[in-house]
């Protein structure tokens, strides 16, 4: 009775209650090689890595033979580092049941985490599973994993579209598109790269990464700012220097100039961000303390730089009490703040 309610517990989620019920069966049934391997399975989802290991021994100890034992053993082998074994085993598990689609994404998986040979064997494996199970997501999303890995962008992006038709939950393959999206520059990416991290939030609340990312992406965006309030102020010290001599018109063309910076700065971001993500983003970089940071620091000088285009009676002195520091400010929070965002990273 206890294996069948750790069954049910295990197909609902709910490994250590599975892990407990399976603690009390192998109690009274310690040769059961079929339930050590569902411990196995069940610690495996509590992230208890050595236990887990245990539990796939024993099962391997009762039965040699036993393919999703050796399937496990080989995760959790990789999951601590331990390639040559969990190779081994992935290979062992392939050599016993050629026919499962999930014994050659084992061997893909521990591959993919080696060398740029590895790698590419990795990548050939992963599209024989594709073979075996055109209609599973995940070979697909390994095709797009070891592609990436190889710098076969379009084939990876292709293979993550693949998967995400397939399953459109599939967060991982959502992550990963996202993240070519960014770094591959390509017409409109950065939109796309956006809605992709914000999708993986709103379908996994736990995931880290896609919150990060959108961190990262909301800091880039006002760290570039930085440079526009640069060029604006640049605008503003020339107007106050040409006003001096020639006033009212130094004033008519240097104003429109500083605030055009400016209009052209937010037109741009504006059409970046997909209208959907402006509410939730704008939320999520005034959480982000270097995000807050960096903003700060950029309008602080925009501030001084408005101050001078537009009150050209102001003393020299001013420049150097409130420029100086300003610009100082943006450098130094610059720097640190994008040090406090990496220490941010999952």
């Amino acid at each position: 009775m206890s294996l069948e309610r750790a069954e049910g517990l295990y197909d609902l989620g709910r490994y250590e209650q599975a892990a407990a019920a399976l603690g009390t069966h192998l109690a009274s049934h310690p040769d059961d090689a079929a339930a050590w391997t569902l411990l196995a399975r069940s610690l495996r989802g509590t992230k208890n890595t050595q236990g887990c290991l245990h539990a796939a021994d024993q099962a391997l100890r009762l039965d040699p033979g036993n393919v999703t034992a050796l399937v496990v053993r080989s995760e959790q082998l990789a999951a601590l580092g331990h390639y040559a074994a969990a190779e081994w085993s992935a290979r062992e598990a392939v050599r016993l049941a050629p026919q499962r689609w999930g014994t050659h994404a084992t061997v893909a998986e521990v591959l993919a985490k080696g060398g740029p040979w590895q790698v590419t064997e990795a990548y050939e494996v992963a599209r024989h599973t594709v073979t075996l199970a055109p209609e599973e997501p995940y070979a697909h999303f390994l095709v797009g994993l070891t592609a990436q890995r190889l710098k076969r962008t379009d084939v990876a992006a292709q293979a993550y579209r693949t998967a995400l038709r397939l399953d459109p939950e599939h967060t991982a393959a959502r992550h990963n598109l996202a993240i070519l999206d960014l770094h591959h520059r390509r017409r409109g990416g950065w939109t796309r790269a956006a809605e992709g991290f914000a999708d993986v939030s709103a379908l996994d609340p736990e995931d880290q990464d896609g919150r990060y990312n959108l961190e990262v992406m909301a800091w880039n965006t006002v760290a570039f700012a930085r440079w526009v309030a640069i060029l604006a102020f640049g605008v503003a010290v020339i107007t106050k220097a040409v006003a001096e001599d020639s006033g009212a018109v130094a004033l008519a063309v240097g104003l429109p100039v500083f605030a055009l910076v400016w209009i052209a700065w937010g037109w741009w971001v504006r059409r970046r961000v997909p209208p959907r993500l402006r509410g939730p983003l704008l939320r999520l970089a005034v959480r982000c303390p270097p995000v807050v940071w960096m903003a700060g620091a950029v309008g602080l000088l925009a501030a001084v730089g408005v101050a001078v285009v537009a009150l050209p009676g102001l003393p020299a002195a001013f420049l150097g009490v409130a420029v100086v520091p300003s610009a100082w400010a943006v450098f130094l929070t610059y720097w640190i703040s994008r040090s406090v965002l990496k220490r941010r990273k999952p």
